[in-house]
């Protein structure tokens, strides 16, 4: 017995064209995800301070099987602020003086660390911008450096603190101790917190977490993550300095893309990575999904969120086993589900779905006279397609949405 696909009969009978493509599944695997998620700075300061409800509405949102159900949360672990003029970016820390801790700090960070973890999120890294004031170089939370001499005490306060929510069953299996360790994130007062550890100062910091965990025998409990350089190219040119003398201590490499690379810059940094260590696993821990252009060129901090399938594709275009976004939860839009708006200083980017079977119009006014410049559309038979753009002028706009399609509508911020 001969079976057909209904799609092709169907196709048959209303004279349809037909796409038939042909494809090979290999039986080596190209990719394997460890985890894809976000951090937990500096959200949980303000959204603490809701109802119970909507705390436990977000965590939902975030961590269940019905919402996001995110496999990886960074818990960031305040320093203490000390020096930081933003009190949302100053998390409390339990740290009082060695080996003395106050567990009931930062309960913003820690309700939502719980809470990822009563979700069953599997992979919980604790990550740190700044170690606790009194063992920086300054006595601050920023603006200051690492100190090699206090590594062993800095060893001690981070695992201290792992072990304490590991035996509150909270599974923190990685520590990150440097954070854009590149940056003081200076001068007085500061930003936000951040610590300096220079290049030829890593290995060190890294030998004394080791050397920690291993003293307690936890490290094969808890992977030591680093060194979270702001930028790929960045961390390219200071890998040598210190990842030879402490590769096998350190689980995954992890970066940041704050320099926005192409696709071709991008494969260029992760063969350097691989080069240097050997093949260690890297991982992209901060910032992702920025608009730009299709080979990843053109893209900025400022230059807006592009949720789409076409800038997900960055995901393979390394090869890496993980990806968390810098922040999980912004302020809120008016997008809802079908619809969400962004913009920058030059332009203005529609994303529109349609779920439904028959074709629609959104009918959209915009707060300033603006021209459109081009759309884009992915539907069951187009692939991220160049299609017309929207009609309309000054401040109203009409927008074509085809049956079952997401499409993305472009405008320039001034008058055609």
């Amino acid at each position: 017995m001969m079976f057909i696909a209904s799609s092709l009969v169907l196709a048959a009978i209303l004279n349809l064209p037909t796409y038939v493509y042909s494809a090979t599944v290999s039986a080596t695997v190209a990719q394997t995800f460890l985890g894809v998620g976000g951090s937990g700075a500096w959200w949980p300061h303000d959204l603490f301070n809701f109802p119970e409800s909507v705390r436990q509405n977000l965590s939902e949102l975030l961590f269940s099987e019905s919402g996001l159900a995110i496999s990886s949360y960074r818990y960031n672990l305040g320093g203490g602020g000390v020096g930081v003029s933003n009190p949302v970016r100053a998390p409390e820390t339990p740290y009082v003086s060695p080996g003395v801790y106050n567990f009931s700090a930062d309960p913003e960070g820690t309700f939502f660390l719980q809470q990822a973890s009563d979700f069953g999120v599997p992979g919980i890294t604790m990550f740190v911008n700044s170690a606790p004031a009194p063992l920086t170089s300054n006595g601050f939370s920023c603006n200051g450096q690492f100190v090699n001499a206090n590594g062993p005490a800095y060893a001690t306060y981070l695992v201290d603190v792992a072990q304490h929510w590991r035996e509150a069953g909270i599974n923190i299996s990685f520590v990150s101790a440097m954070n854009e360790p590149d940056n003081s994130f200076g001068p007085l007062p500061c930003g936000q917190e951040g610590m300096l550890v220079e290049a030829n100062q890593r290995a060190t910091l890294i030998t004394s977490l080791w050397n920690e965990l291993e003293s307690r025998g936890l490290t094969s409990e808890i992977g030591i993550l680093a060194d979270e350089s702001s930028s790929t190219s960045l961390a390219t040119s200071e890998y040598s300095e210190w990842l030879p003398e402490v590769v096998d201590m350190v689980a995954h490499i992890v970066h940041h893309a704050y320099d926005f690379p192409t696709d071709a810059e991008y494969e260029a940094f992760i063969n350097s990575a691989n080069a240097v260590s050997g093949g260690k696993t890297t991982w992209m821990s901060e910032i992702c999904c920025s608009l730009g252009s299709p080979d990843g060129s053109g893209k900025g901090y400022s230059g807006g969120f592009d949720p789409t399938i076409d800038n997900a594709l960055i995901f393979v275009i390394g090869g890496e086993a993980h990806y968390d976004f810098w922040t999980l939860v912004s302020l809120g839009s008016d997008a809802n589900e079908f619809t969400l708006v962004v913009s920058n200083s030059t332009t203005y980017s529609v994303i529109a779905m349609n779920p439904n079977t028959t074709e629609s119009t959104i009918s959209l006014t915009f707060p300033q006279d603006v021209c459109a410049s081009t759309a884009f559309r992915t539907s069951a038979t187009e692939d991220f397609s160049t299609v017309t753009p929207a009609t309309g002028s000054g401040l109203t706009w009409s927008l074509p949405l085809s049956e079952t399609s997401l499409t993305t509508y472009i405008f320039k911020r001034e008058a055609c």
